[in-house]
């Protein structure tokens, strides 16, 4: 398994415990709010290290945006600053780069967006 693949896993593996509607890049048309979406749009490779950009969405419809806040907060505590390592042979620390608050189209969407840079360490033997 690549590093791309290794770390989508561990990272959807991860928002699963915190809530149960997450989604890789675009969410279901059924998906019930609130609901997360996260992606990896972006790499840089220096050779030795690669370091991904991840950014965490979370949507809802509830014009209250307490829950929304609560959610994105909960997914913040356990990203931010925290490493997550994968079977003993790759680890990824995450840094909040900046929290948004984001206006759709739709009036009555409320959608908070974190990005962060996840830096990937390897084990070499």
């Amino acid at each position: 398994m690549n590093k791309f693949l290794e770390l989508r896993t561990a990272i959807q593996t991860l928002l699963k415990t915190l809530h149960a509607r997450v989604f890789f890049q675009v969410a279901s048309d059924k998906a019930e709010f609130p609901y997360v979406v996260f992606d990896l749009p972006n790499s840089v490779d220096s050779g030795a290290l690669e370091n991904f950009v991840l950014d965490i969405d979370v949507w809802d419809v509830n014009a209250d945006t307490t829950a929304l806040e609560t959610l994105i907060n909960t997914i913040d505590e356990a990203l931010h600053k925290k490493t997550i390592l994968i079977e003993d042979k790759m680890g990824i620390t995450l840094y909040r780069e900046n929290r948004l608050t984001l206006t759709d189209d739709d009036p009555n969407i409320r959608r908070r967006k974190y990005t962060y840079q996840a830096r990937t360490y390897q084990k070499y033997y």
